[in-house]
């Protein structure tokens, strides 16, 4: 930040000579005169710099305190505009650029959306742009206020939101609504059914009947806690059955790929086009816009550019490398290939079982016209309780009175 005081200030790097150099600092600082970047470049002589107007003081104070003083190098916007005095073309193309880039940070080049999980950043941007805010908006001219409040009207997810201008700047920050819990009906009827087949190792029911019992075998569909109960007082009664059941389960999953494929060789050879994107438009900086390669991976850049101040121009330098590369045939090693698909099975089986455990796995390879084919079988321990309500059909049939047996 200092650096760049001083260059709009403008500063002179002096060099000084006297008997005792410390004599001239000494003065500098007893005549309130700045000075920074001291070097002492001789047994009489040391370099530092100073303002314009700290050079013009030590110039006067020279003679009189016996030491000398040389400008060795002058630098800053003062001395730039001064070289510029005759030059009125270029003076008035310095003025109308930073006219253009003072007018072009007023208008809103960049968005940003945070906060955002549910709702899309889309979304958002759609309905800001309907009431004002969108690329190219005059900054001084959007009221935040009364757009947020807009806003939350035609999002209901949204709770709360904020648009904040900065410059060629906005940052929309949104907190989405949460919606209000379930409150749990108990007394509705809910039954406990299995979505897995399997072996019951255990049973942990909170509410509702056993139907089922460790050590049972079950089909997936299969009821497992029914929530219609027993009671003395008016024969049945209905609960919100809720358990937990875990059991032995067995997958048997396989992949395949081909042991011969397609890799890409590059040749080093690589073509760029630049071009500029200016708020919404595009200018190409080539002129042949042909590739000249059969096979290319395509890789693109995009940069900002911005102020010193950090805001952001409406403007993008995009780069697009083109690298050529040649198809090349190769073989893969049957033991890498087996390693690839074995991971790739493993994974997908824990997608499967989710919070379920992995209890024993074996791998069985096949080889057939250079493809392979690999096999999981799979024990598991996992959870395969899930709640549904009744059919009204099931409810009939559950709350008809028993028949008594007779001799």
């Amino acid at each position: 930040m200092k650096s760049a005081v001083n260059f709009l200030i403008g500063s002179v790097r002096v060099r000084a000579e006297c008997p005792y150099p410390e004599r001239v600092m000494n003065i500098c600082a007893q005549n309130n005169i700045p000075f920074w970047d001291y070097e002492r470049t001789g047994p009489t002589t040391v370099e530092f710099s100073v303002y314009y107007s700290g050079y013009r003081k030590l110039g006067d104070l020279a003679p009189r305190a016996g030491f000398s003083i040389e400008r060795a190098r002058k630098k800053g916007v003062p001395f730039f505009l001064w070289r510029l005095r005759r030059r009125h073309a270029l003076l008035i193309g310095l003025v109308v650029t930073l006219l253009a880039v003072w007018t072009l940070s007023l208008f809103v080049w960049e968005i940003e959306v945070k906060g955002n999980e549910t709702v899309s950043t889309r979304e958002i941007l759609e309905v800001l742009e309907e009431l004002g805010v969108g690329i190219g908006s005059f900054g001084p001219t959007v009221s935040t206020e009364a757009i947020a409040n807009d806003a939350l009207l035609r999002i209901p997810k949204l709770q709360w939101i904020a648009v904040n201008v900065s410059g060629s700047r906005a940052e929309v920050l949104v907190r989405e609504r949460i919606d209000k819990p379930e409150i749990l009906d108990k007394t509705k009827p809910i039954m406990v059914y299995a979505v897995k087949s399997g072996v019951i190792t255990r049973m942990s029911v909170l509410e509702g009947m056993k139907v089922c019992k460790e050590g049972d075998t079950v089909q997936a569909g299969d009821l497992l806690v029914t929530g219609i109960m027993d009671s003395i007082a008016s024969g049945k009664r209905t609960v919100h059955a809720m358990a937990e059941v875990w059991a032995r389960t067995w997958y048997d999953l396989s992949a395949s790929m081909p042991l011969k494929m397609t890799e890409k060789a590059y040749t080093g050879r690589e073509k760029t086009k630049t071009a500029l994107f200016f708020a919404g438009g595009r200018l190409n900086l080539y002129f042949n816009s042909g590739i000249g390669f059969a096979d290319y991976d395509k890789m693109t850049t995009v940069k900002r550019l911005t102020l010193p101040t950090g805001n952001v121009l409406p403007i993008a330098v995009v780069k697009e490398t083109y690298r050529e590369y040649a198809p090349q045939e190769s073989e893969m090693a049957l033991l890498q290939a087996e390693q690839i698909l074995q991971k790739r099975l493993l994974a997908r089986l824990r997608r499967h079982i989710g919070d379920g455990e992995i209890t024993s796995t074996s791998f069985t390879s096949s080889l057939h016209n250079g493809v392979l084919t690999v096999t999981l079988s799979a024990e598991c321990k996992e959870q395969i309780a899930a709640e549904r309500p009744f059919t009204p059909e099931e409810m009939a049939e559950a709350l008809r009175p028993s028949e008594k047996k007779t001799n």
